[in-house]
């Protein structure tokens, strides 16, 4: 072994240990100072009112000692009033200190005070604690000057130490006094003061109520056995507060603070401030929601309950939307957001008002996805597509928890918001992508609307199934450049077939997992059922969209046509999983053939037959008969083979440079030796009355056809990697296929002959 390279290689794995362990004490150390931080902050005051609590105490244990040798030390008269001097002199510069001290602290914390409203001016320049401090001060000084009245031999222990301790603790005061004042005038902990008295003010007023209630009581007893329909309203409660109508006059208050809190220091650019303010505003509903408890009405259907407005929410939404409106104004798009979250976040707090009745509309979360939706909508005549596409989120986001709350029906203002807001895109290419995000947030609505445990999904799935239609045939009338896919890419989210984020990416995976589960899982089949729901009428908008698609010559066809095979294919899937009814498999299979069947629609001119096989329509129709067959789907399958042989004859028509007529007989030939049981019989009768039927290609073009299926019979294993109907020759026998593409060429030559 060579020693040389062995002392080098034992140098180096120690300097390795060595880095490693001082990376092991410096994780050590920060771990250590984060843990003292974070006690510091919880219980810094409590150790420091304990360590001198502490010292006091010990003090007062060695008060004997203490005393013994002051007595010994001042045993003269001229010391005693030398000591009395001491005091006298230092508790008179205490004083005058307190005194300098209180002017300059509360003079500075007036002045960086003085903008904020007149209410919370009052309270934070009257602050008890601030002033309490200050006042103890004084009383320590005055305290300190009048012990030197009290300095006798047999009090001198006591006589000093109460100095002694005054004197540090009228520096503790001053200490607090001014950590108290930073705090004051911090705009934050001023924010948490007010949530805080607001609270307060709410839970006092709570439980004047709770204490009342005997006031509002009958006596009589209550109904044993209460039905699920009856209310469980807290009458006692409701009826106080409606006594006490200026109950919630705090919380007006605080909102009101806040939002002025908001405008200004928004104004200021200090947006973390506004952030925190509007953050306020919603704590501070948060604690009228939970002080009024039980108390809350909503709507009945057809009918206005006048008990169900609620002022407190009115003025709170109105006061977000004022300060949007300012953002707006101001062209301050960091306002605007914050004002837009605001909004969504009250909207999902309203949505846990106890209504106390079962199956009760949440009228006020549905005002505050008005509001949201509004504010939003407002935002577009002002160039601020940043701005949109958070609102955009954010309406995707509050939908998305009502959702997930079980209210299918109730995203529907959301959903057609969100529609019109995307279709801004087609009209100003800045706003383009907002249509993306618009497309993505009804691609997400639908994934979540298939995965609710709701069995009335349809009209909302419909809904956001019609709109997304709807932003796709508007967005299709601009212009796709050829070298460029416009519409794919901003039509993909919910329409792609290629990226792993898409609607139909999503589904195939959730497909995946429903098709592993056992037959008695409810939740499987709750999903299938919401499939099949969603699947219902797909081939509507299918259907439109791809002769829009195809009239406009844009490079969405493509996406189409995967995305409609592609669909086909998970419908497909999910009518053989164990936990697919029967009933359902039945309708899931039918609404697959309509899915598929919107491909015959396509127009027989030339120049549309060119285009759309040029995105190899032959091939999509071809795989997506041999997947139906790999599922064991061959009603379907022998189905999708028939609209193959009609593409074909209807696309092969003329010599397009694709070989329509050539292809598509090969893979009519492939299918019926694969999926239909070598009934090459029907095949070969079925191509005879097509060719002398109506419509048939010229015989120019049958006799090119005839001879490309000769040579193709030729040269079966000349296999193209890219396409499937080749692989699919290839695994053929070839000693049938051969015979078979040279039957159907005879037919096609007879044919020409003729």
């Amino acid at each position: 072994m060579d020693l040389p390279n062995t002392i080098t290689s034992a140098v180096t794995h120690a300097r390795t240990r060595i880095r490693q362990r001082i990376a092991i004490l410096w994780h050590f150390a920060y771990r250590v100072q984060y843990s003292l931080g974070q006690y510091r902050v919880r219980y810094g005051s409590i150790t420091l009112f304990g360590v001198l609590l502490l010292l006091v105490s010990a003090s007062i244990y060695l008060w004997p000692s203490f005393q013994a040798i002051l007595e010994a030390y001042y045993a003269t008269e001229a010391g005693v009033q030398g000591l009395q001097a001491l005091l006298l002199n230092t508790g008179a510069a205490l004083i005058g200190a307190a005194a300098i001290v209180t002017s300059l602290v509360l003079f500075a914390m007036q002045v960086n005070i003085e903008r904020m409203p007149y209410g919370l001016f009052r309270r934070l320049s009257a602050d008890p604690k601030l002033l309490g401090a200050f006042a103890g001060a004084f009383l320590l000084a005055i305290s300190v000057t009048a012990l030197s009245t009290f300095v006798e031999q047999s009090m001198l222990a006591l006589v000093l130490l109460s100095a002694v301790w005054s004197v540090l603790f009228v520096l503790v005061l001053f200490m607090y006094a001014y950590r108290r004042a930073l705090v004051l005038i911090n705009p934050l902990q001023q924010l948490q003061l007010l949530i805080h008295d607001t609270r307060r003010g709410l839970r006092l007023w709570a439980r004047r109520a709770e204490r009342a209630k005997p006031l509002f009581q009958d006596g009589e007893e209550t109904r044993a056995e209460p039905r699920s329909t009856d209310s469980t309203h807290d009458i006692a409660r409701a009826n106080y507060f409606q006594i006490n109508h200026h109950w919630a006059t705090e919380a007006m208050r605080g909102i009101r603070h806040t939002i002025s809190f908001a405008h200004r220091y928004a104004e200021q650019g200090d947006y973390e401030v506004s952030a925190e303010a509007l953050d306020a505003v919603v704590a501070i509903n948060a604690a009228y929601i939970e002080a009024k408890g039980k108390t809350f009405y909503t709507d009945p259907l057809f009918f206005h309950d006048p008990r169900s407005r609620d002022a407190v929410i009115n003025h709170t939404l109105e006061s977000v939307r004022q300060n949007m409106q300012t953002g707006i104004t101001r062209r301050d798009e960091q306002q605007i957001k914050q004002s837009l979250l605001t909004m969504a976040v009250l909207a999902q707090l309203y949505h846990g008002i106890d209504y106390s009745r079962p199956h009760a509309a949440k009228s006020h979360a549905h005002l505050a996805a008005g509001y949201l939706a509004n504010a939003v909508q407002t935002v577009v005549p002002h160039d601020m597509a940043d701005v949109l596409l958070e609102g955009q989120r954010l309406m995707g986001r509050t939908a998305q928890y009502l959702l997930a709350c079980g209210e299918v029906n109730d995203i529907a203002t959301l959903v057609d918001r969100i529609a019109v807001i995307a279709c801004t895109g087609c009209a100003k290419e800045d706003y383009r992508p907002v249509t993306l995000e618009g497309m993505t947030q009804l691609a997400n609505l639908t994934f979540d609307l298939l995965r609710s445990k709701s069995r009335d999904i349809r009209f909302a799935v419909d809904n956001v199934g019609r709109n997304a239609a709807a932003i796709s045939k508007l967005f299709l009338a601009s212009p796709d450049p050829p070298l460029s896919n416009t519409h794919g890419t901003y039509l993909g989210p919910y329409y792609s077939s290629t990226s792993v984020e898409s609607l139909r990416f999503r589904l195939a995976t959730l497909v995946n997992a429903v098709s592993k589960e056992p037959s008695d899982n409810a939740d499987a089949q709750a999903v299938i059922g919401n499939i099949e729901r969603w699947a219902d009428g797909l081939h509507k908008t299918a259907k439109e969209l791809l002769l829009t698609a195809v009239g406009a010559k844009s490079n969405f066809t493509i996406a189409m046509i995967q995305w409609i095979t592609g669909v086909t294919d998970i419908l497909l899937a999910v009518s053989t999983a164990p936990a697919c009814l029967s009933h359902t498999q039945k309708q899931l299979r039918r609404h697959a053939q309509w899915l598929i069947a919107t491909l015959t629609w396509i127009p027989d001119d030339k120049e549309s037959v060119k285009f759309v096989e040029g995105f190899q329509l032959t091939e999509a129709l071809f795989g997506a008969a041999m997947d139906a067959h790999e599922r064991g789907c061959d009603e379907v399958s022998e189905e999708i083979a028939n609209y193959l042989m009609s593409w074909t004859f209807k696309g092969g028509r003329d010599i397009n440079g694709w070989g329509v007529l050539e292809r598509g007989l090969c893979a009519c030939a492939a299918l019926a030796l694969v999926a239909r049981d070598v009934d090459v019989e029907a095949l070969k009768t079925a191509i005879h009355a097509r060719v002398q039927g109506d419509g048939a290609p010229d015989q120019e073009v049958l006799e090119h056809a005839a001879r490309g299926l000769r040579e193709r019979a030729g040269r079966l294993w000349d296999v193209d990697m890219s396409s499937r109907i080749d692989l699919a020759l290839s695994q053929l026998d070839h000693r049938t296929l051969a015979p078979l593409l040279d039957g159907i060429a005879s037919i096609l030559s007879d044919q020409s002959d003729d």
